[in-house]
């Protein structure tokens, strides 16, 4: 009897984790998995809720809660308190803005475009999502992981555009390909923007629940590595091709020992070690816990006074030099024709997924 028993329990678990996945049509506090008849009546019901829903707010709804529909800010402005929030979050968006500048002009880096698409793509996400976002933890503009994927996935697509040392300021014989590398980069934007809307409008966010964490967490962990040491180079004054693998880039790394630059070097350890310093020094220090958040943006400012002041620039150390002012010409023209159709939309589709898995976990870990 203990035996049927235990046997039976494990059914059940089983019957549970496959139950595991909660669609939005189906009941969270299922027993079992229904079947594809029960499905297909759960999708039924469930849009006839929907229907209900809409059809009740579409008599109810007055003109204000129509415009907050479309623009959610409408609704937290008015629960907003200058006094109580005002202060902290003008402390919040200084302290932002001194990350994302830098942050922002390095993923850009990582991508393969120019430093300013990062700052475009830094404010710009910020300032639509603050009128049309509805969660407060959500935070959108580049990231690493999203960075490294259009990198690798376009220099697949463009073949030479490898040996681009400097997208801002390409040699000659590369400014052509660099020119079509930024077209292709607005292209995969514009083509994951569409499937981002599309995901919005059918309600298809569950897919996220497909990806499992420790796929996400190992594809991370090894971009991780393989964007720390893409960045090595910049450290040791190098200029190499950009390459994928890890063995390849400690390849490149060693055949060109011979470009090596102290003052680089010694900047960018320096830099690092201060960053290490202030980490640890939060850790140990509890009266000085804030202060390991404030370690980027003394770095900034440290290097940027140090480099105006010693004139640095002109002693080995390599700058970003011009970047483009105002507002980026538009780009519509840019979107279509798109050539390697199904790559592309491959390469959209991996992009949206992992940075809809990534965006959606922090999202949570903050709510939480």
């Amino acid at each position: 009897m203990r035996r049927q028993t235990g046997g039976g329990g494990q059914d059940m678990s089983r019957a549970k984790g496959a139950a595991g996945i909660v669609f939005p049509w189906k009941d969270a506090n299922a027993a079992a998995a229904p079947s594809y008849v029960e499905e297909f009546d759960g999708i039924k019901t469930w849009m006839e809720r929907t229907r209900d829903r809409g059809s009740k707010a579409f008599k109810e709804y007055t003109v204000f809660d129509w415009f907050a529909l479309f623009l959610p800010c409408l609704k937290w402005l008015q629960t907003y308190s200058i006094r109580e929030y005002l202060v902290w979050d003008l402390l919040a968006g200084i302290s932002v803005g001194f990350m994302i500048v830098p942050q922002g002009m390095s993923y850009a880096n990582v991508a393969g475009v120019p430093s300013v698409y990062g700052l475009y793509g830094s404010f710009l996400p910020l300032l639509v999502y603050a009128l049309l976002g509805s969660s407060r933890q959500l935070g959108v503009g580049p990231v690493a992981v999203t960075s490294l994927l259009i990198g690798n996935g376009i220099r697949d697509m463009i073949p030479g555009s490898e040996l681009i040392d400097n997208p801002n300021a390409p040699s000659p014989e590369h400014a052509a390909l660099q020119e079509l590398y930024n077209h292709k980069v607005i292209q995969i934007a514009f083509i994951v923007a569409c499937m981002y809307t599309g995901v919005g409008l059918l309600r298809l966010g569950f897919i996220v629940r497909f990806l499992s964490h420790s796929v996400i967490t190992g594809f991370t962990s090894g971009a991780a590595i393989i964007i720390g040491m893409s960045q090595v180079r910049y450290i040791l004054g190098y200029k190499v091709p950009r390459v994928d693998t890890l063995y390849e880039q400690i390849e490149v790394l060693i055949e060109a020992r011979a470009g090596f630059k102290w003052q680089e070097c010694v900047m960018g350890i320096s830099m690092l070690l201060f960053l290490l310093g202030l980490r640890t020094t939060s850790r140990q220090v509890k009266k000085l816990h804030w202060i390991g958040a404030l370690g980027p943006i003394l770095a900034c400012v440290i290097s940027i006074v140090a480099v105006a002041i010693g004139k640095l620039n002109k002693r080995g150390i390599k700058i970003v030099e011009q970047i483009p002012q105002g507002l980026p010409p538009p780009t519509i023209g840019w979107w279509a024709p798109v050539s390697n159709t199904g790559a592309m939309i491959g390469l959209g589709a991996v992009v949206m997924l992992v940075d809809l898995l990534e965006s959606t976990s922090i999202a949570r870990a903050l709510a939480r």
